[in-house]
């Protein structure tokens, strides 16, 4: 595939950019109406103060995963995917998740498929220790249509978290030298699935068993996106001092990049890309950029930690139950360049290319 296949695909990034700048450039004003910002637009979560209280602010929803999940008529995981898209976002500013609420907008409400839903969301809930204390629901017919006639859906969360008093977290801390830690993911996660069926889908059936998956496609790609606040638990509770967090999502380990801090990433080691990966990549002829401009590549969760706490924030992380490796270091760059030495790619924006 060309490396422009994302946008063939449905998804143009650059041209997304260009309508949030100007969604954004409208809505500027509207900060000075309510509380005071302490991490605005651009970080993974908003915080503002209210009172004497720091509250992180999140919205994000399924996306075309859905899709897949109509197909299949299975949605046993996408209510975890709607909870983890929101609170993995929160952990990021250093807020402990408290609640909840979700929206669903359905071609027809159909019973069995909002109880499949809703005990999804109660297991995202349970997982992430949030509650969900209310919502809203559409029937939207003129508007949604879903990959069969009938089931259309959209499924979107808004999450509250709590940041303690000294525990905002931004990225301003981090010194050239820090270790940069990677957390496994659980494959897709909820992101890059346009690109993903259009290089899949023409060749495989979904519920095809694949060798090197080890498993059925729609298998793999249901499979629910990790939830990581136990993991940044455990690093607070044992005080690791942690300089920033990034939820790797679309844009890859370009949301490194979001720190507040003048530095870039040199990644080192970088574990091999899971199964999924490679076969989306090999099927789809998809360049190896574009891929880790698109897709988390087995990387879910990223961690900067000072050097000296690497080891220990490691074994806290393997503790609990997922694997994770220290995969680079923070160097001093004002332009915030994401470099994957053997790879031998630069992300210096929205994509990464060849050096």
């Amino acid at each position: 595939m060309p490396a422009d296949d994302y946008a063939r695909s449905g998804v143009d990034t650059d041209e997304a950019d260009r309508a949030l700048a100007r969604l954004l450039l409208e809505l500027s004003p509207t900060q000075a109406y309510g509380p005071r910002m302490e991490v605005g637009v651009g970080h993974f979560a908003a915080v503002i103060r209210v009172g004497p209280l720091q509250l992180a602010l999140t919205t994000d929803g399924v996306g075309t995963k859905l899709l897949i999940a109509e197909l299949a008529e299975r949605y046993e995981s996408v209510g975890i995917d709607c909870v983890a898209m929101n609170v993995n976002d929160l952990i990021c500013v250093g807020a402990e998740p408290v609640a909840m609420l979700d929206y669903i907008a359905v071609e027809r409400a159909d019973p069995e498929v909002f109880a499949q839903i809703g005990r999804s969301l109660a297991e995202g809930a349970r997982q992430a220790g949030v509650s969900i204390v209310g919502g809203e629901t559409a029937q939207v017919r003129d508007m949604l249509k879903g990959a069969v006639e009938g089931r259309g859906l959209d499924l979107v969360g808004m999450a509250i978290g709590v940041v303690p008093d000294g525990g905002l977290i931004d990225g301003s801390t981090i010194q050239p030298g820090d270790a940069l830690l990677g957390i496994e993911s659980s494959g897709l996660h909820s992101n890059g699935y346009s690109l993903a069926r259009a290089a899949l889908l023409q060749k495989l059936k979904l519920d095809e068993y694949v060798e090197e998956l080890g498993c059925s496609l729609v298998d793999a790609l249901l499979e629910p996106v990790h939830i990581y606040v136990r993991q940044a638990k455990a690093l607070a509770e044992a005080s690791v001092r942690v300089r920033a967090m990034a939820h790797i999502t679309g844009d890859g380990l370009l949301n490194l990049r979001r720190v507040e801090a003048p530095v870039g990433f040199e990644l080192t080691s970088l574990p091999e890309p899971p199964p999924i990966f490679q076969l989306i990549e090999r099927l789809g002829e998809v360049s190896r950029g574009e891929m880790r401009t698109v897709f988390n590549m087995g990387i879910g969760f990223a961690v900067v930690v000072a050097e000296a706490d690497a080891d220990k924030a490691l074994e806290l992380i393997r503790g609990t139950g997922l694997d994770a490796w220290q995969i680079g270091f923070a160097v001093a760059d004002p332009e915030r360049r994401v470099r994957l030495v053997e790879e031998r790619l630069v992300g210096t924006s929205k994509h990464f290319t060849p050096e």
